[in-house]
């Protein structure tokens, strides 16, 4: 490191990766399994009202502009799909960072530096629940039992979910020392 001539203060040359402690097994912001659990279950009442809206409302108009009830479920589920995929996209990469549930439970989801998702990420966030059911929703158990409390969801997407009390150290600023050397 350099040293400041005139304050004899160190110079930060380099910024180190972000990290939310000084060690990664002392953060202790991970949202564990139950918090998540109780957050997808709100979820879910709040995506169940809405695709019964939505949905009930597109096969209605489906079937009255067809004259034929013959596809109003699979244009409900096609629906429900777009529905859910838009609600966890949109509201994981906005800037609450979370869906209704976690937001009334104090949890976010962020990346692996702890910066807001884009809609991309929340997106494969998204759609990699499907693996994460698929086997017999180890996926979501994977939870409860590694070390940053991450679902296999969350693992591919690059994501983690913390609390929202959860604090990060703030990295130097290296403008203001370099600017003002004399302090």
């Amino acid at each position: 490191m350099e040293t400041c001539k005139n304050c004899g203060g160190q110079i930060v040359t380099e910024i180190e990766e972000f990290q939310f402690m000084a060690g990664e097994d002392e953060f202790k912001g991970y949202a564990g399994f139950r918090k998540r659990f109780s957050a997808a279950i709100i979820d879910g009442f709040i995506l169940a009202a809405a695709g019964l809206i939505i949905g009930g409302l597109a096969g209605f108009i489906y079937g009255y502009r067809t004259g034929t009830p013959e596809g109003a479920g699979a244009l409900g589920n096609i629906v429900g799909v777009i529905l859910g995929w838009l609600y966890f996209a949109i509201m994981e990469s906005s800037s609450k960072q979370g869906t209704l549930g976690k937001i009334a439970l104090g949890i976010k989801v962020t990346d692996l530096s702890g910066n807001a998702i884009s809609f991309g990420r929340a997106t494969v966030r998204h759609f990699g629940k499907i693996l994460s059911t698929i086997i017999l929703l180890a996926g979501y158990l994977m939870v409860a039992f590694t070390a940053k409390k991450q679902g296999l969801h969350d693992m591919i997407a690059g994501c983690l979910v913390v609390k929202q009390t959860a604090l990060a150290l703030p990295v130097p600023s290296l403008g203001s020392e370099m600017d003002n050397p004399s302090g």
